[in-house]
Parts: structure tokens; C-alpha cells; sequence
């Protein structure tokens, strides 16, 4: 299988977060499914993973969100900037009609950034 070269990854990142941001949200999933077919097995891009959520929210599927969110959210600590997936764990709980799930997710996401339980 091919190996993407760093520039070339964060260009595909960058095309799809366009993709998405312009209403092709098919195009962006065939860009972040083609990214994480490319990752290493034992380095998932969660990146891409993160985008794919984003793609599943943005055509109301809570369900596939929650799928790939849980592998963006898996493998380690998140950094300060990878929080938001918390909130977007919650507009998809939220999606699937599980309420108290995606308050208890926006106020994990909440505590997160600093703004406590009750912000």
C-alpha cells in the first residue's frame, strides 16, 4: 500500500476540511476514507477518523459519528485542540436522541477548556 509523504497528508486534510466546509460532503468522506485506509494500522490517522465524525454530523447519521469518533478518541491523551471531540461526541449523542449522553459529553468538553461544569 502507498505511503503518504507528511505534506501530502496535510494537504488531503486541508482539501477535505474544504470539501466539507463547501457542502461536498461526499467528497470529503472519500478523502477522509482514503486517509485512514493510508494510515498504519498501528498509527490510525485520528485526524481523518475526527473529519469522517464530522462528515457523519453534518448529514444528521449520530450513529456512524459515534463509530469513528470512538477510534479519533482512542489512543492516548488528546491534545488541548483535539477537546472539541467531546463536543462533537455530544451532537451526536445528541443525533441519536441520547440526551443526558450528550450533556454529560458537553460538559466533559466544558470542563476540559475551562469553563467548568456549570458554563
Amino acid at each position: 500500500m502507498a505511503k503518504l509523504k507528511e505534506n501530502q497528508r496535510r494537504t488531503l486534510h486541508v482539501l477535505a476540511y474544504m470539501m466539507l466546509r463547501m457542502g461536498q460532503r461526499e467528497r470529503a468522506e472519500r478523502i477522509y476514507a482514503a486517509l485512514e485506509a493510508l494510515a498504519p494500522q498501528s498509527h490510525p490517522d485520528r485526524l481523518a477518523l475526527a473529519g469522517a465524525a464530522a462528515v457523519a454530523i453534518s448529514a444528521g447519521n449520530g450513529a456512524k459519528a459515534l463509530e469513528y469518533l470512538r477510534g479519533a478518541m482512542s489512543g492516548g491523551p488528546l491534545s488541548s485542540r483535539r477537546t472539541a471531540l467531546y463536543l462533537m461526541k455530544a451532537q451526536a449523542l445528541w443525533l441519536e436522541g441520547r440526551k443526558e449522553e450528550a450533556r454529560a459529553a458537553l460538559d466533559e468538553y466544558l470542563f476540559l477548556v475551562g469553563g467548568g461544569k456549570n458554563a
